[in-house]
């Protein structure tokens, strides 16, 4: 059976010119997933995807090896082009709306090493910003500031 309307997926990717062109290509990715899915699950009309098929589709975009980050934007695409759908009288309601993101670990940062910290703070140059950028280095690594918060100090 053939995928839902694909004309009104291209119709939607035209709208997200305000996307970097990345987001783009992700977004594309994503719906031709959700594109497939609907092809191999016979569901013929936009309008007929329910809440437990996207979920289903998360599901099985999962076990195909994609990672929770991918997941998150998969359903944020879905999302968007279901809010399309919606404003162009297509779809009555966002299957994905409610759906959660699988959670995903969050890292924590890699600490420099003695001898990394000792390059950064060992600026020789004596110019002006040279003097300016070891001052940065010294409190940055000295107090454990991150660079958002160095550069929202004052004088």
């Amino acid at each position: 059976m053939a995928c839902p309307q694909p004309d009104l997926v291209t119709s939607f990717l035209d709208t997200l010119h305000h996307l970097s062109p990345h987001t783009q290509q992700a977004y594309r990715r994503d719906l031709a997933a959700l594109q497939e899915y609907c092809r191999l699950h016979d569901v013929s009309a936009w309008c007929n995807l329910d809440g437990r098929q996207v979920r289903a589709f998360a599901a099985w975009r999962h076990r195909q090896g994609i990672g929770g980050r991918s997941l998150q934007r998969t359903l944020s695409a879905v999302r968007a082009f279901y809010r399309y759908l919606i404003r162009e009288h297509i779809a009555q309601q966002n299957p994905a709306q409610g759906i959660p993101a699988p959670k995903t670990a969050r890292k924590l940062p890699r600490a420099l090493d003695v001898d990394q910290a000792a390059r950064l703070v060992g600026i020789e140059e004596e110019d002006v910003l040279a003097i300016r950028d070891r001052a940065m280095m010294e409190l940055m690594y000295s107090s454990g500031l991150r660079l958002s918060e160095l550069i929202q100090l004052n004088r």
